[in-house]
């Protein structure tokens, strides 16, 4: 594996859709009402990904200094405990990216004031709390509350302030959506790395309260997930479209429930990132038929 390969697999490309989901989303609704600055977008998306891939290299890093990535790790490749990158080199690529984050974010909170700044600066640094420190939120079982509303309805309204410049109940609304799906994801992380979070304290929700809460909250949030649409059936009657997610949905439910070996849930995590953007491509078109 060379060096490019190894910073794209810290990266976590296959769950960035986490980030990218809510910027489209927003921009969407934001389109829909006349709205829409190219430039404000591309600079939202990258803040976006960057305060995501900042999360998942300290996640790699913290996790390795805690003991929750070792060789018996049965999820996907972690850089830092597999030996491709050093604990050193692994710090200052996480400053790196948090640093060239925030200059991106600069840009936005130029655009957007005070409100913009002070979420940038919030997520920034939770990006780095998730997994680091003695009361990290991923440690906590606050996890999937982070994802949720960070990655779900902030997400989502902040990206439709700093195009139309005012708050919508409807923008919050749609991220729930979002959230949900993306904290799905998480499900399925802890769900899979049940045993070695409860060996190093890592209390998950899944950790806390057992594999069937875990497997009954990924039901949950795709549920939710499904809900949404009907509140805008009188008004974007094609958001229904979005309900055909629900089809490889099943397909995952049932695998998450029948699993045998931890390490199917692998596949089951890339198929939950790919509902993320069926359902997100398909509410878009929906929003704006």
């Amino acid at each position: 594996m060379n060096s490019l390969q190894v910073w794209i697999t810290a990266a976590r490309p296959k769950t960035l859709c986490a980030s990218v989901s809510p910027v489209i989303l927003g921009s969407i609704l934001a389109f829909s009402e006349g709205a829409f600055n190219p430039l404000l977008f591309l600079f939202t998306l990258i803040t976006a990904l960057g305060i995501q891939i900042s999360t998942n290299l300290a996640n790699d890093y913290f996790d390795y200094l805690k003991g929750a990535d070792t060789a018996d790790r049965k999820g996907p490749l972690r850089v830092t405990q597999a030996g491709l990158v050093s604990l050193f080199t692994m710090k200052k690529a996480i400053l790196y990216s948090l640093s060239l984050t925030a200059l991106a974010g600069l840009y936005l909170a130029l655009q957007g004031g005070l409100f913009i700044a002070g979420l940038l600066a919030f997520s920034l640094i939770l990006a780095v709390l998730y997994t680091a420190g003695p009361y990290s939120l991923a440690y906590l079982g606050l996890g999937d509350l982070f994802v949720f509303f960070f990655f779900g309805p902030v997400a989502v309204l902040g990206t439709y302030y700093l195009q139309t410049g005012k708050f919508s109940w409807d923008a919050a609304l749609v991220g729930l959506s979002i959230g949900a799906i993306s904290t799905a994801i998480i499900c399925v992380n802890n769900l899979r790395d049940i045993g070695e979070d409860a060996l190093v304290g890592k209390k998950t929700l899944a950790v806390r309260f057992g594999k069937t809460f875990a497997k009954m909250e990924y039901l949950g949030c795709l549920c939710l997930a499904g809900m949404i649409p009907y509140f805008f059936l009188f008004t974007h009657p094609f958001t229904l479209f979005s309900l055909l997610f629900l089809f490889p949905a099943f397909a995952c439910l049932r695998s998450i429930f029948t699993y045998q070996d931890p390490r199917e849930l692998n596949i089951i995590l890339v198929k939950t990132g790919k509902l993320l953007l069926i359902y997100t491509i398909l509410f878009s078109l929906g929003w704006i038929l």
